[in-house]
This record gives C-alpha cells, structure tokens and sequence, in this order.
C-alpha cells in the first residue's frame, strides 16, 4: 500500500514539474518573440558645438534659438499638426505613425508633444563673422576660429536626443515612455575671445551706415593688446556662403588682415623716430607746396603751400613737403630700427587660422636713395602696412609700449571655468617725453586740424588722416586707400581705434566720421 502511494505521489510531482518547465518555456519565448518584435526609434532633436565667447562669456555663437517639437502623430495632436502642416502631410504621418520633429513658434509639453529650444550656430545678422568664421556641411570648421580650433570644438559638441520604444515597423507601443538623453548638451566648453560684444558691433554699425563700401574697424585695448572690436566690410551670412562668392568687394575676405599703403597715417612714426632722435617739435620749415630731391619733386595735396610750419601744424596740414624734410634731418637707421622693432614686415597671428598678410617694407640700400626716402616720409613708395599692423603701431604711439595683437583668452571646460593664456610683455619703444609730444599733437591734429570731421564735444580724440594712392586703376582712375587711425582719450588713451577705406576720397571725408562714431559710441554705450 505505501509502495502504491509513494508511486503516485512520484507520478503527480513528475508531471508537476514537467508542465512547470513547459508554462516556463512557453512564456520565456513569448517574451523572447515580443522583444524581437521590439525596437527604438531615437531622434535628434539638437546637435551643438564647443562654444565661442567674448570677453565676457557672451557667446558669439549659439546666441539664438529655434523652438522645435517632437510630435507623436495621432488624433491627439491633430489640432497641433494643422498649425504646421498641410492635412495630406498629416495623412501621411499617421498613416506611418512614425514620431516627428518640426520647427514651431510656440512651446507645448504633453504626452504627445514636447517642444525643446535648440540653439542656431549663427544668426542672420551673425556678429563678429570675420572672427568666427564658419563651418562646412559636415560641421567642420573652415575659417576663423572655427577652424583654428576645430578640434577642441569638435571634441566638445552635444546632443540632444529622443528616443522611443516602438514595434519593429516603427510606431511607438502603447504605454511606452520616451527617453530625453542630453549628451553633452549643455556644455560650456569654448573658446574665450577678447571681443566686447557690444563694441564689435558698434563698430559694425559705424562701418554699414557710412560711406566706406569696403573696409575695416579695429578697437584694441590700450596696456592689453586685446582685439576689442575686429569688424570687416562688407559682411557676409555664413549659412548662405554661396551667395557671398558672387558679391562685390570680396565679403569673405578679411580687409582687417590685408596689406595696404598706409599714406599720412604713417607720418606720425616718422615724427615719433625724429623726436626719439633729439628733434624738436617747433623744428619748423618753409613750405612753398612743393619739394625738390634729386630729379624729383614732392608736393602737398594740390600744391597747397602752407608757409613756416611746426611739427605739429604739419601733422595738422599733412604737409608731405614738411616730412620730406624732417626725413633728410633724422637718423635714418632709427626709423628703419623702430619699424623693424614694430614688426612691419611680419605677420600679425591672432590665431592658427587667422593671420595677416606680410607687410612691406623698403630695404635700407633702397632708403639710401634720396627719393624713396622721400616717398616713404609720407607713407607711400613700396611701403604697405595691415590695419592690425597699424592698431599695434598706434598702440606703441598712444603708450610708449609694444604689444602684440592678442584675440584669445583662454579655453573653457564642461563647467565654464577658463584657463587662460599667457600675457605678453611689454616692450618699451618710445620715451615717455616722446609719448606725450605725440598725444599733444595728435590731439591737436583732430582739435585743430584737417581731421575736423574726427572731433566730439564728448570725448577728447587723438589722431591723423591718411590718403594713399594704391597704384590700382579702375575706370582708368586710380583707386585710393584711405585712413583714419587714433586713439582716445587723449591724455590717458584706453582705446586705440583704426579705420582704413579700400576705395575712397579722402581720410577726414571717409574714414574720420566712422572714427568719431566709433569713440562717441563706446563712450556712451
């Protein structure tokens, strides 16, 4: 008897556990078939890039935003999808039943709709663009600072994605959350320019609503070096590069980084190298309109004769024939030594991908030639200068120091905590004597002088006019670059300010009004 119900009670447990593997293995593959049905859907919503601030972590890029939607096609978010799209698109994607994004003007969160804000790279009227550069297709960096630092930029782009659990045909399941992955995305690693914002576009602003169709502004920080202000016109859209290649006056060239004939913005240099030589500032000279060296003759702008003048009502006359002469009784080699010291003849870096043009200047078996010195006394001849080259002058003028053009501050981690870079030291070139002779005059230029058109009643500004004929004809007139280069204010200048015309009339005509609107605006601002 117990031998029977023992065989029973084996048979019953037997049986148990076999039909308990079966409910096991049955289930196991039912889940193992639904999971093969399974699938995910990720869209991207926004991608970024490393950042590119100014000097004070506004960003020069990523500015503006675009709202954009992800939407779960459905009669619940037919209402929304009829603001945005015609009623055959709707069809179409609720026939797929796939999730979709669209750009909006609204901010909406449901369970079907959920709108994020997504920085654009650049905005239509893209500020700083010269500096900046721009990206390709592939969001490589091309030019600027984009290129410069693609790597760093590149290393530190984002993501932000969207992602959805669907069946294997790619609708969304039922009761399936979605998932919000930032990767990245909010990250402020970037780049650190010594830019203002706001003094880049002020210049920018001068330089479109004056007469100068081609041209640059430079505001540098006086004691720093630091590019304030770097702007170059004409300007272009960096989304539409197409369009910038079929434009006149090159808008994708950088004219803050060409080389050009610098004319009377120079002569001041020459003044600053015969003081430094032991000249006088009353050393005075009759001017008759006109000079002969050699075999050739010099002569002031439509052989005005001024009479018996001063280093100081010369720079306020521009009177070449006055400089023709303060040339001849000046050491030489002391000129030729300070623009070498200057770095004429170099590069200006701002950064890997951003460097000027080389500048020109004579050789000193060319300047032992009476009439090459002569031209080169009032900037012309074979001497060319860039207008960074010439806010970097001017900066040695206005303070007595050289220092190199800086653009970079430093880069930024996750967190936005920069590292800076090294500061350069300054070296001294001029006398503080010197120095302040120069300040005077300069100021007296623009208070006095035939740069009128430079004068503020709000700000005291120091400077010169510059008209240099370029050798380039159009129409069979010669095409003239024209300047305004100064600083301010006058006594204790903070500012250095250059503007160059690549095709002008005149520098108190073009060039000073751009000048004056440039000063009065950081003043004010």
């Amino acid at each position: 008897m117990n031998k029977r119900v023992i065989f029973i009670y084996t048979f019953f447990v037997c049986c148990f556990s076999v039909l308990l593997c079966r409910v096991v293995w049955l289930n196991f593959s039912a889940y193992s078939e639904a999971g093969k049905e399974r699938s995910s859907r990720t869209l991207t919503v926004g991608e970024t890039r490393g950042k590119i601030y100014d000097r004070y972590y506004k960003p020069l890029v990523e500015s503006e935003e675009r709202f954009l939607s992800v939407v779960i096609p459905s009669a619940g978010s037919l209402n929304f999808m009829k603001n945005y799209l015609t009623d055959e698109e709707i069809k179409e994607r609720i026939d797929k039943g796939f999730p979709f994004i669209i750009e909006t003007d609204e901010r909406i969160n449901t369970e079907i709709v959920r709108t994020f804000s997504v920085p654009l790279r650049y905005t239509e009227n893209q500020t700083a663009v010269h500096i900046i550069g721009y990206i390709d297709s592939d969001k490589k960096g091309v030019s600027g600072i984009e290129k410069a630092f693609d790597s760093f930029l590149t290393e530190n782009s984002g993501k932000l994605t969207v992602t959805f659990d669907c069946d294997r045909t790619g609708r969304i399941l039922a009761g399936m959350d979605k998932r919000i992955d930032d990767i990245n995305f909010t990250s402020k690693a970037g780049v650190v320019l010594s830019i203002d914002k706001d003094i880049q576009k002020i210049a920018e602003t001068a330089l479109s609503e004056s007469k100068i169709k081609s041209g640059t502004a430079i505001v540098m920080k006086a004691h720093t070096g630091e590019i304030l202000a770097l702007a170059s016109y004409p300007t272009y859209n960096p989304t539409r590069i197409a369009d910038a290649l079929n434009e006149n006056d090159s808008p994708l060239v950088n004219k803050a980084l060409s080389a050009y004939s610098p004319g009377s913005v120079f002569k001041p240099l020459v003044a600053a190298a015969a003081l430094e030589h032991g000249v006088s500032p009353d050393f005075s000279y009759e001017c008759t309109g006109e000079i002969k060296v050699g075999d050739r003759t010099f002569a002031c702008y439509n052989h005005n004769a001024h009479g018996k003048i001063n280093m100081t009502e010369a720079l306020e006359e521009s009177c070449n024939t006055y400089f023709v002469n303060l040339i001849m009784n000046t050491d030489v080699e002391l000129l030729i030594s300070l623009c070498e010291k200057l770095g004429i003849t170099g590069n200006v870096k701002l950064a890997s991908t951003l460097i000027s043009q080389k500048g020109v200047l004579p050789e000193r078996e060319t300047l032992s030639l009476k009439g090459v010195l002569a031209n080169f006394s009032f900037g012309q001849g074979e001497l060319l200068i860039t207008p960074i080259k010439m806010a970097e002058i001017y900066h040695t003028l206005a303070t007595g120091n050289y220092l190199p053009s800086k653009l970079i501050m430093g880069l930024t981690n996750y967190m936005g905590l920069m590292t800076p870079q090294k500061d350069a030291i300054p070296q001294k070139l001029l006398s503080d004597k010197t120095v302040i002779e120069l300040r005077r005059m300069l100021k007296s230029v623009v208070k006095n002088g035939k740069a009128d058109k430079a004068f503020s009643s709000l700000v005291s500004l120091s400077g010169k006019t510059g008209t240099a004929q370029s050798g380039v004809y159009k129409n069979e007139k010669e095409i003239l670059r024209t300047w305004f280069s100064g600083f301010f204010p006058s006594d204790n200048p903070n500012y250095i300010v250059i503007v160059l015309n690549e095709n002008g009339k005149g520098g108190n005509t073009d060039c000073a009004p751009v000048f004056k609107k440039i000063c009065e605006g950081i003043v004010t601002r």
